[in-house]
Parts: C-alpha cells; sequence; structure tokens
C-alpha cells in the first residue's frame, strides 16, 4: 500500500497548506487530523487521534479522479469531519495537478461552500456537479 500522509485542518478560517506535509494538525481540542492517500487502492482515509474515521473513495480515470462516496464512521459522524477529509483530499488533488468528477453528493456541497476548490471539477467530465456551477468561470481550469 502506498501512503502519502497529509494533515488535514478543523473547519478553522484559516488555510493550512497541506501538500506533502507530513506533521499532522490539530483541532483547539488537541484532536490530531492526517489525511492518508492510498493510491492503489483508490481512497483517501482520515485519521483522527490515529484512528479510522473516514474515507473518500475515488476511481482513477488517468488525469481525473472519480469521486463517488465519503464515509466517515458512525462514532465520528455529526462533527464536521466530512469536511477535514475532503479539504485534505482536495488539496491533495490540487497538488497532483488532477482534475476531478464528483458523483458524490457531499464533495458537491463542500465544493459550493468553498469555491476556491471549483477549478478542480472537469468542466468536460463534472459528473453530478450542479449544473448551475458548470459554466461559471471558477469551473474551468485554466
Amino acid at each position: 500500500m502506498h501512503e502519502d500522509p497529509m494533515p488535514a485542518d478543523d473547519l478553522a478560517a484559516e488555510e493550512h497548506d497541506m501538500g506533502t506535509d507530513t506533521h499532522p494538525a490539530k483541532d483547539p481540542a488537541g484532536r490530531a487530523f492526517v489525511v492518508i492517500h492510498d493510491a492503489d487502492d483508490r481512497f483517501y482515509e482520515l485519521l483522527v487521534d490515529g484512528q479510522f474515521a473516514g474515507l473518500a473513495v475515488y476511481g482513477d480515470a488517468g488525469d481525473r479522479y472519480v469521486f463517488t462516496h465519503t464515509y466517515i464512521a458512525e462514532g465520528y459522524r455529526g462533527r464536521g469531519l466530512s469536511w477535514v477529509l475532503l479539504r485534505g483530499v482536495l488539496e491533495d488533488v490540487k497538488a497532483r495537478h488532477v482534475m476531478v468528477t464528483s458523483y458524490c453528493p457531499v464533495l458537491g456541497r463542500f465544493i459550493e461552500k468553498n469555491p476556491e476548490y471549483a477549478p478542480l471539477i472537469d468542466s468536460g467530465k463534472p459528473g453530478n456537479w450542479p449544473e448551475s456551477r458548470r459554466d461559471t468561470p471558477a469551473a474551468s481550469r485554466e
């Protein structure tokens, strides 16, 4: 299994560069978040204090990743951790210069609330990305 660890940010307002930094991020409560990319099995895993908390699953289509599911483990739901996971995922995708096709409604909502990630959506193959956002300048990558 190939793992590229990177820290994930809690829902804090400030952004963190998550590229290839291997130091875990912590939230105000002291929880450590790490997002790990498993390229062989095509998923990103969220660890909270070293424990499995969630997954984002994708298919590899060469120059783009096709995201299908985001899953947060039962004991971790309702805490905003899907957004912690997806922020880490999209920061890694951006660093890899890969486009995104989204069939995952959680990812779609995340990008709508965080439009700085909209340029990652492949305008030619957006998946279920909302029609209203497909033709905006932010929805095409330069």
